[in-house]
């Protein structure tokens, strides 16, 4: 093929994919654009039916596009069969004989198409995802081995990765190793705090899409919004012990990274990649390599565009799912788009404009904000109304806690119990099948957790509605059994003050079910009674 062949060739196919995409058609019936049939005006398609001129590349990314538009999806093509591997704005340069800075834009021009393809993908993942588990509804057991359940079956997985973290110099040797990956991409407070690293948020399926997210900080405001707009909660989601703020997925399972080996050779446990029960975060953990692989070619990146080159390669991992999409950039022949519907026609932001596309840092006060997790339950006036007296009691008394704090030692002592109580309710909420009645030695058994550390949080729950408990006593020992009547939990305050602890307690014991248990006595009273 000559090179005047192979432009012709490319060109058509760039025409191809925008009139495709962004839904480029006359409005007259049964008609087709033709292309290359104005002259000197290649971005421009004849009707076939009413001679109509329509502009291919308006309203598109490569509107006032100068270049030959062969170079688009030649580059695109490119990048698709070099991946893993990415195509970097200097290679396009020496590709197609251009100075830097046209590269750059064209480039970027490419990854605002990738970008809108990407999010188009994104929402068919959750749709399908959300009609399977409507349709074979999942609910894994909480413990025992899970890798006969979900043979077959999408599983999520979520993980959080650093890339090109700040030097130790400009950040008072805080490294990732150290000091958890958030602190490793800002710069020292004294040097203004500016963000230099990047975080990423992954969230994907095995043998199936994966997408990222740039985000601030590692807390459970970004993640949990993540997770909530990509993975419907009736998927099994794995993930690391760094998601235990999830309490609403029922198939949420965790591994624990740092487990300890009992082999006193041995410093950890080859059971905190994969736990015997098949639980597993590995298809993050390799995406995450791939993503720190490709990026090395970039040798650095700025936050603002981060997410813009994060949603490229994301796209050109997740091409392979899509076979319409696939057939469309790649094929040689004019193919449609098959079941789905890949159309980008509602893009109206001008390209020159790519505010849309920013990632917006935090400043140091707004990290200091953030940093100060305050545990305040987001709920409107309708729905507090809704709730129980006794809970509503609890819910505004926690919110005036955490909006009003004190400054005192007990104040920060009192803040880190419950921080450490909200937590241990969570993990205990999550582990309670709704409606239906769970024994306290099977919660022991399943948390780990101790029998006074246990009731301290159930006796809470009892007393503000959110559970029913009965109590049975037996010769050696009181049997406790708990029904969940809420499916939410909200976040309360748990530490008590004297005159509290007591009125409390009223409560706790006059809601409380009393069973008998009386033994049959054979052979006349025994020494010590029943």
């Amino acid at each position: 093929m000559t090179h005047s062949e192979l432009n012709r060739h490319y060109k058509i196919k760039s025409l191809t994919i925008l009139a495709k995409l962004f839904n480029k058609n006359c409005d007259c019936n049964e008609s087709s654009l033709l292309f290359l049939k104005v002259k000197n005006r290649d971005t421009v398609g004849r009707c076939s039916n009413c001679q109509k001129q329509i502009s291919i590349t308006s309203k598109t990314p490569f509107d006032n596009f100068k270049l030959p538009l062969s170079y688009f999806s030649y580059i695109l093509h490119d990048q698709i069969l070099q991946y893993p591997k990415v195509v970097t704005s200097t290679e396009i340069s020496r590709k197609l004989n251009l100075p830097y800075k046209t590269a750059y834009y064209l480039k970027r021009r490419i990854q605002v198409v990738t970008s809108l393809l990407n999010e188009t993908l994104q929402k068919q993942l959750y749709n399908e995802l959300e009609e399977y588990g409507n349709k074979n509804p999942i609910k894994l057991p909480k413990s025992g081995d899970l890798r006969s359940l979900i043979a077959n079956k999408p599983v999520a997985v979520a993980d959080s990765v650093v890339l090109y973290s700040s030097s130790l110099r400009a950040n008072k040797h805080r490294s990732r190793r150290f000091k958890t990956g958030t602190s490793s991409i800002y710069l020292s407070n004294n040097l203004g705090g500016e963000q230099k690293g990047i975080l990423v948020h992954t969230v994907g399926v095995n043998h199936g899409m994966t997408f990222y997210k740039s985000i601030p900080l590692n807390n459970q405001s970004y993640l949990l919004n993540d997770l909530e707009n990509k993975i419907p909660k009736s998927i099994p989601l794995f993930t690391d012990e760094g998601y235990t703020f999830i309490w609403d997925r029922p198939n949420h399972r965790m591994v624990n990274h740092s487990k300890k080996s009992n082999d006193h050779r041995y410093n950890l446990s080859r059971e905190r990649w994969i736990t015997k029960d098949g639980v597993t975060s590995n298809g993050a953990e390799a995406r995450n390599n791939t993503l720190k692989q490709s990026f090395r070619s970039y040798h650095y990146i700025s936050p603002k565009w981060s997410q813009l080159y994060l949603d490229e390669i994301s796209f050109l991992g997740n091409l392979r799912y899509s076979e319409g999409l696939k057939k469309l950039l790649l094929d040689d022949t004019d193919v449609g788009l098959g079941d789905r519907d890949y159309s980008l026609a509602n893009y109206n932001t001008c390209t020159q404009n790519l505010k849309f596309f920013h990632y917006k840092p935090l400043t140091l006060e707004e990290r200091r904000l953030e940093g100060s997790t305050n545990l305040i339950n987001s709920l409107d006036e309708e729905t507090l109304n809704k709730l129980p007296k006794s809970l509503r009691h609890a819910i505004e008394k926690n919110n005036h806690f955490w909006k009003n704090p004190g400054k005192t030692n007990w104040d920060n002592a009192k803040r880190r119990n419950e921080h450490k109580s909200n937590l241990i309710a969570r993990k205990l909420w999550v582990l309670l099948e709704h409606r239906k009645w769970t024994s306290l030695e099977e919660l022991i058994k399943i948390s780990g957790y101790n029998r006074l550390e246990i009731l301290f949080i159930l006796k809470r729950w009892l007393a503000v509605g959110l559970i029913d408990m009965s109590r049975t006593n037996t010769r050696y020992i009181q049997l406790y059994r708990i029904y969940k009547k809420n499916w939410n939990l909200y976040y309360l305050v748990y530490s008590e003050r004297q005159v509290e602890l007591r009125e409390n307690w009223k409560i706790y014991n006059k809601k409380l079910k009393l069973k008998s248990n009386r033994s049959k006595i054979v052979g006349g009273v025994r020494k010590y009674g029943n």
